[in-house]
């Protein structure tokens, strides 16, 4: 699905319906339109979701193993001879009614990185109190999946934004497969 953005002045409008993407040059001084898709877009958030999650976690105390397989919730993992049952999924869903007031460089941190790492990264930090090793995998895709997906690599969460049609929103939902021992 292709949605349409058009930036002035450094801010970006996106409206998830099918459609092309074009989004101001940012640091074009030429101020050219450029197209993207909604693919980009979920990577974008991924790329900057990676540097936030590695702050708010803080793991000094406990090793982290991330495994890049495709798991799903209840799956094994055999780390240093302990046989650790991935049996934790978080998950964080955001409503966006107009997607576009969001996606400007100065919002998109503030307004879809964070509500949606918060969740995860508390979620992660409860469970790793007073444990030894962390291990999160890359959340396979499942039957009901809609829209794009992008990952964030080395830390077994998943991004997933679709438009619900009922709704007349954008939804981007955040996983976490782990599991701690």
């Amino acid at each position: 699905m292709l949605a349409w953005i058009v930036g002035t002045c450094g801010n970006a409008i996106v409206n998830c319906r099918p459609s092309p993407i074009l989004v101001h040059g940012g640091d074009d001084p030429t101020g050219i339109l450029r197209a993207v898709n909604e693919q980009e877009t979920v990577d974008r958030l991924a790329a900057l979701a990676k540097p936030r999650l590695t702050s708010l976690l803080r793991l000094r105390s406990v090793r982290h193993v991330y495994d890049p397989t495709p798991g799903a919730l209840n799956s094994r993992v055999v780390e240093d001879g302990h046989n650790l049952t991935l049996d934790k999924l978080k998950r964080a869903s955001q409503p966006y009614r107009d997607i576009e007031r969001f996606l400007a460089d100065e919002k998109v941190m503030q307004y879809m990185v964070g509500p949606g790492l918060l969740p995860v990264a508390m979620a992660l930090s409860k469970d790793i109190a007073g444990k030894k090793l962390l291990v999160t995998r890359r959340v396979a895709a499942r039957d009901d999946d809609k829209g794009v997906i992008g990952h964030l690599d080395g830390f077994g969460v998943r991004i997933m934004m679709y438009f619900d049609e009922a709704a007349g929103e954008t939804i981007v939902e955040w996983n976490c497969l782990y599991g701690v021992l």
